[in-house]
């Protein structure tokens, strides 16, 4: 007989059994689902967290650019936002859902450089990026030049014939077009924009063809100029200008030697760069009421300590040894081997009488730091007597060499200084110049007759540095041009 009792208790444990295991599939189904779900949420949090940071980069990218040259900078490693109503270093923007919370920090050695830091967040996630940047300057470039036509000599010309040919390496950049005679070297990217001469220039408004202007015509016989061997980088036409050096550069300069760490000079004065490091002297110091503080006659000191010397002149009457004011006034004579960083800039010219080298030159040592920065007003100008009195048949100028209304050229370009192969001018450094100065002479076969043969050489350093004080690039909006250096996710 059956025992129904038994029967139903086993049914009932089953059906028992059975639920729980239900129960318990449909538990880890649920906790699976909603881990999955949260996992996903999470994923796409992280995703936007990063965006919005990306977004913060962006914010701090704009505010830095559009400041322009009226960018204020603090004192090195203060943090800084270039905002009306935030400068301490942060900033937020956002809602509870999505943010951005932004430190800029920066750094003035060798250059001003900008590490922007900025975390975001999004539903509870968050990620941080940091864009490191430096200002573009000048000094970017091996060459530049508004024109390529002097308003006194009229064209000249890069040369390149047996016994004379110049080289140029690193990015060259003209508005205007080039001259060439022969087949000069050009060991790098190169760019001209062959605009006409601004109306009212005194050399009228001379239109310029889409091409090099080649004396002897292209061709690949005598001296003829073959491109491929001039331009072995090749060469853009027609490209949109470069704004040339901002005309308030030597306002800003100005402003790093007054911060109470830089130097200012006034009137006629000379430097000469000594290898230990010191600089010697002669000039005068006066305060903003014109009284002199301090006359430095061969004085041997420790450069300042920002590396900024500025020459203004004044409107006494003319220095000792000059027929007026302008003879003289405001200009500075340098020559030396500079050891650290400087930037000596003048309200009228700069006279270079001998060998400016570098202590450590960076074509040996990667390691070198030292660094010179040149900036006149007007011209940057070789005395030809004195520099080869003495020096000999070879000049070294090596710097950033910046003529803003000017040239860089040698004052007595005429006179015989040997024969084209020993008579040579090493600038190293970078060129940027108003317009094409004269440095030698030529006959019509390319034999030297006077002055240097320049051959420059640009110091790969300069497209990421730049001498102290220097101001950035701006573009033609007014905004200050900045090189990227790295982003990273941290």
């Amino acid at each position: 007989m059956i025992n129904l009792r038994q029967n139903k208790g086993f049914a009932l444990t089953f059906s028992l059994i059975f639920l729980f295991l239900i129960v318990s599939f449909m538990t880890v189904y649920m906790l699976a689902v909603s881990n999955g779900v949260s996992v996903a949420n999470r994923t796409a949090n992280l995703k936007k967290a990063y965006y919005v940071a990306d977004a913060g980069l962006a914010d701090a990218y704009e505010r830095i650019t559009q400041a322009g040259n009226n960018l204020v900078i603090p004192p090195a490693g203060t943090p800084y936002i270039p905002s009306a109503t935030t400068d301490n270093g942060s900033y937020s923007t956002g809602n509870s859902t999505g943010n951005y919370t932004v430190t800029v920090t920066i750094s003035q050695v060798p250059q001003l450089n900008f590490t922007i830091t900025s975390v975001g967040t999004f539903g509870g996630a968050s990620k941080t990026l940091q864009l490191k940047m430096t200002w573009a300057s000048v000094s970017k470039f091996a060459y530049w030049s508004q024109t390529e036509i002097n308003p006194t000599y009229g064209v000249l010309w890069w040369v390149g014939a047996p016994g004379l040919e110049m080289l140029t390496t690193g990015p060259v950049q003209t508005n205007g077009q080039l001259n060439i005679f022969g087949n000069p070297i050009f060991n790098g990217p190169v760019v001209e924009s062959n605009l006409p001469l601004l109306a009212g220039n005194v050399l009228g408004n001379v239109p310029n063809s889409t091409t090099p202007n080649y004396y002897y015509g292209a061709g690949t016989t005598g001296l003829k100029s073959n491109a491929s061997v001039i331009f072995p980088q090749g060469i853009t036409n027609d490209a949109p200008p470069v704004t040339s050096p901002v005309q308030n550069t030597l306002g800003l300069i100005n402003t790093v030697a007054n911060d109470g760490q830089g130097m200012v000079l006034t009137g006629a004065s000379t430097i000469i760069f000594n290898p230990s490091g010191t600089i010697t002297v002669t000039g005068t110091v006066k305060n903003a009421s014109g009284t002199t503080t301090a006359t430095y006659n061969n004085k041997t000191m420790t450069p300042p300590a920002n590396g900024v010397i500025y020459v203004q002149s004044n409107s006494g009457k003319p220095p000792k040894g000059c027929t007026s004011n302008n003879a003289c006034d405001g200009n500075v004579t340098v020559q030396g081997t500079v050891n650290g960083q400087l930037t000596i800039a003048a309200d009228q010219n700069i006279n270079i009488s001998g060998n400016v080298a570098y202590n450590s030159d960076p074509r040996t040592n990667p390691n070198s730091t030292d660094m010179l920065g040149l900036v006149a007003n007007q011209n940057i100008t070789v005395i030809q007597a004195s520099a080869f009195a003495n020096d000999g048949p070879k000049l070294e100028v090596s710097g950033v060499l910046v003529a803003l209304q000017g040239s860089f050229q040698v004052d007595q370009w005429w006179v015989n200084m040997g024969n084209a192969t020993t008579a040579v001018m090493d600038q190293y450094g970078s060129l940027i110049n108003y317009v094409c100065g004269a440095t030698g002479e030529m006959d019509l076969s390319g034999n030297l007759l006077g002055g240097w043969n320049q051959i420059q050489s640009y110091d790969k350093r300069l497209g990421s540095m730049a001498p102290p004080g220097f101001p950035p690039m701006v573009n033609n909006a007014g905004n200050a041009v900045y090189t990227k250096l790295s982003i990273a996710e941290l």
